[in-house]
């Protein structure tokens, strides 16, 4: 990477030296960062995209809850690291997230950032202009107000991941369940655990 000196890369693990390639989503051993401070912090914790949406916005992360109290419940009173890496290794282009890079090889670590609650971090960040943070109901521009994308998201990872997907939908929008489940149906998706079997009737 010739744009900047260094990344980025969050970790539950303290104390490591280096970053080896492990294989991931990607099917690639990669070792992955990001080009922002900011975009790792939302790495911490326990957030996915049914808790909390992050993206861009004019150039600046912004983290977006989707339920009231979604920020604690993905952030608050949770820690890890932060490790800054010389960029030299690390590629662009190699996935579809324009922040993300990837390195094929082993990568030293420079620096450990300690963040004891990862909520406070990402306060911080927003206070220093950042990382936009957006409270719920309030959303970035262009996010549907009926919660469809989280509707295509969970048909979606249902048929590719199983029906784990819909406990999960369950805990956190139950107000989509019906709905997903009348797509899932209109897919002719078959639930194999009793549960769903159930509820699908």
């Amino acid at each position: 990477m010739r744009t900047q000196k260094y990344v980025y890369h969050a970790s539950s693990t303290r104390g490591l030296k280096y970053l080896e390639p492990r294989e991931s989503t990607h099917q690639q051993n990669w070792v992955y960062a990001t080009k922002k401070i900011a975009i790792s912090a939302m790495f911490l914790g326990n957030n996915f995209d049914f808790i909390c949406q992050t993206g861009t916005e004019k150039g600046i992360p912004h983290i977006s809850e989707r339920f009231e109290g979604a920020l604690k419940h993905a952030y608050q009173e949770k820690g890890g690291v932060i490790y800054r890496l010389p960029a030299e290794t690390f590629l662009e282009g190699k996935t579809q997230w324009s922040a993300e890079v990837v390195s094929e090889t082993r990568v030293e670590i420079l620096e450990e950032i300690e963040v004891k609650d990862a909520l406070i971090f990402l306060e911080n960040l927003a206070k220093k202009g950042e990382l936009i943070i957006y409270k719920y109901p309030n959303k970035p521009k262009g996010f549907p107000n009926d919660k469809s994308d989280i509707i295509e998201r969970a048909v979606d990872w249902t048929m590719k991941f199983g029906e784990n997907t819909l406990d999960i939908t369950e805990k956190y929008h139950p107000d989509v369940l019906e709905n997903t489940i009348k797509e899932l149906k209109a897919k002719n998706y078959s639930p194999t655990s009793k549960k769903w079997k159930e509820k699908f009737k």
